[in-house]
């Protein structure tokens, strides 16, 4: 099935032509003219193979990679300078799996009920033992059998190649770009290595889709879960299947480092979505960590020991000594915290250094240090300097000061007691971990400016969406139902997997999209909320809910500055004002702060007044 490319030529000089990912079309290797890809229309009543185009180039693909890298903090810090890489981008056989699946299941729901119960127990009472009666309560189960029919259809990607890793093979769950799918046109494959097919449709379903495929089933039956407690289930399922040919654009990425090569697989439409190999381990990162360790790790012991060795253990624990070894332990914390830290800037200034080389732009915010080799950290050296001090100020404190009184003289502890517990202990800061703060969309500064007019502006440049079938939307809307009702009953997993579906059937169904945003933040996946969210406002900038959904997605993820725009659009886009401030007010008010609260606050502050101006006498 591997398609016979034929050899285009420019109409301006006669060289041949390579597809360009960046600008999806045909350009010529010798004057660069660029020439569009027509797409014709496929006959009725034939299989149609169809390709998603590549739409990265193979330098964003790599730059992707070290992205990766930098944010990994489990790999040496030197990977993202010294690793060399090899990009190779070809298009992976797969065949598109369109699963409709009708499923007969049963099932016990337990619910948890309280019921108070006489418990006889024996008491004493005047002198003589008796059995008394006791009200008790306990917590029983009501078990209740339960049936039900489901049925669901589905899209899931398999290779159909030969000889790819099967570490790359989790990256088909991970795509999700199938509404990219175009009629297969050879053009789209001029210079890019197109993998012939090897597996026949009913193979490839049978390793590599059969087991997802029962996965899938089983989490969308479970979703029909109720009551406190579940067990005993069993479902039948009967599946059937169309299946396409598909080529899947990805980019193979050789990381050379440390004399040894590993693999990456990045997904050709979107450079953020990517697996690997086992990368190599950040072995400086736990010798670092050991280090730290052995200075409070050594006080601890020596006081626990003076302590045991002593008539009276407690006399040892003096507040002056423990205090100084919770200094130890805190000061080894923080210096860790502070390495980390210092290693993540050291990559950030490795990625900004390459991004220059590979034409992409830098990350943001700027990284603090210029190099990774900026010289020792002399804050951490103070620490070290100072926990050796301590550490030998307390040894020769536990060698040289007097043993404990003997434990008959009672008057001297119940003296020296009240004033060793005087002593307070000593404050000490730890670093906090940071977490970058991302940029705002240009629709969002203009929010923040209270540009209105470029607000308009930008809504009015809304991105269309793809057209779907009648079926297809039909499905997506039952899905959303089905995901809505196991949203208000705070079934999360359940809920994301019907709104998943509903959004990949239909991508302009933005009830779905902004219900899915609503999902995960309940599921606590505030990251991915804002990806969803981010995607149905590009695409309708007018959805109230949407922006509410982003406001609190932003703001548990620990981006106000987006949070606080989220809001302010909501209220510009509200109809009523009032009741939209109100409604805000009352989710702030409810339960614990957090981050949204905080945001609500924020933007709902009334402006200060201005004082009048004092008339001069």
């Amino acid at each position: 099935m591997a398609a016979q490319l034929d050899t285009l030529i420019c109409q301006g000089c006669g060289a041949n032509l390579s597809y360009a990912a960046g600008l999806q079309a045909l350009q010529c290797d010798y004057c660069d003219a660029v020439t569009p890809i027509a797409h014709a229309a496929p006959a009725a009543g034939t299989a149609v193979q169809r390709i998603i185009p590549l739409s990265v180039e193979a330098n964003a693909l790599a730059f992707g990679v070290l992205r990766h890298l930098a944010a990994n903090d489990l790999v040496p810090d030197d990977m993202v300078e010294r690793a060399v890489l090899t990009v190779n981008c070809f298009y992976m056989p797969c065949f598109a799996f369109t699963v409709s699946y009708s499923a007969s299941w049963t099932a016990s729901f337990g619910y948890n009920r309280t019921e108070t119960y006489t418990d006889h127990v024996l008491r004493h009472v005047d002198g003589q033992s008796r059995r008394v009666p006791v009200t008790k309560s306990r917590t029983v189960v009501d078990w209740r059998p339960v049936n039900g029919q489901d049925a669901n259809k589905f899209l899931m990607l398999a290779y159909a190649g030969s000889g790819l890793a099967p570490a790359a093979l989790p990256l088909l769950d991970r795509l999700q770009n199938m509404l990219l799918a175009r009629p297969f046109d050879a053009a789209f494959a001029s210079g890019v290595e197109t993998q012939p097919y090897a597996l026949p449709q009913h193979s490839a379903y049978s390793m590599h889709a059969e087991a997802r495929v029962a996965s899938v089933v089983e989490t969308c039956v479970k979703g029909h879960a109720q009551g406190d407690q579940q067990r005993d289930w069993h479902w039948n399922a009967s599946t059937s299947w169309e299946a396409s040919a598909v080529y899947v654009p990805v980019g193979h990425v050789v990381i050379a480092y440390g004399g040894r090569q590993y693999n990456a697989w990045v997904d050709g439409t979107f450079d953020a979505n990517l697996v690997t190999d086992a990368l190599p381990a950040n072995l400086d990162k736990g010798k670092h960590a050991l280090r730290g360790m052995v200075a409070p790790l050594l006080a601890t012991m020596a006081l626990m020991f003076a302590g045991l060795a002593s008539t009276s253990f407690f006399y040892e624990m003096q507040a002056e000594r423990v205090a100084a070894v919770g200094v130890l332990w805190v000061l080894s914390i923080w210096r860790d915290k502070r390495r980390a830290k210092r290693s993540r800037q050291s990559r950030q200034a490795a990625l900004a250094k390459r991004a220059r080389h590979y034409a992409q732009p830098a990350p943001t915010p700027a990284p603090e240090l210029a190099s990774p080799g900026s010289g020792p950290d002399l804050v951490s050296l103070a620490m070290s300097l100072v926990s050796a001090v301590i550490v030998g100020v307390l040894l020769y404190k536990l060698v040289n000061d007097p043993q404990a009184p003997p434990k008959a003289v009672a008057a001297v502890t119940a003296v020296t007691a009240p004033a060793a517990t005087a002593v307070a202990p000593a404050s000490v800061y730890v670093n906090m971990p940071f977490k970058p703060v991302q940029p705002l969309s240009p629709m969002l500064v203009a929010v923040n400016a209270r540009d209105w007019a470029t607000v308009g502006t930008l809504t009015e440049q809304a991105r269309p969406q793809e057209p779907v079938s009648e079926t297809a939307k039909e499905a997506s809307a039952g899905l959303l139902q089905q995901g809505a009702k196991e949203l208000l009953d705070k079934n999360y997993k359940a809920a994301i997997v019907a709104l998943g579906i509903a959004v990949d059937a239909d991508g302009a169904n933005f009830a779905a999209r902004s219900a899915l945003g609503a999902a995960l933040i309940g599921a606590g996946d505030h990251e991915r909320a804002r990806m969803v969210l981010a995607k149905l406002l590009e695409a309708a900038p007018g959805h109230v809910d949407g922006w509410r959904n982003m406001a609190e997605a932003a703001a548990l993820a620990d981006q106000p500055a987006e949070a606080d725009a989220s809001l302010r659009m909501l209220l510009h886009l509200s109809k009523d004002r009032k009741l939209t401030t109100d409604a805000l007010k009352k989710r702030a008010a409810a339960g614990e702060p957090d981050q949204f609260s905080e945001a609500v606050a924020r933007v709902l502050k009334p402006a200060p007044k201005k004082k009048p101006a004092s008339k001069k006498a």
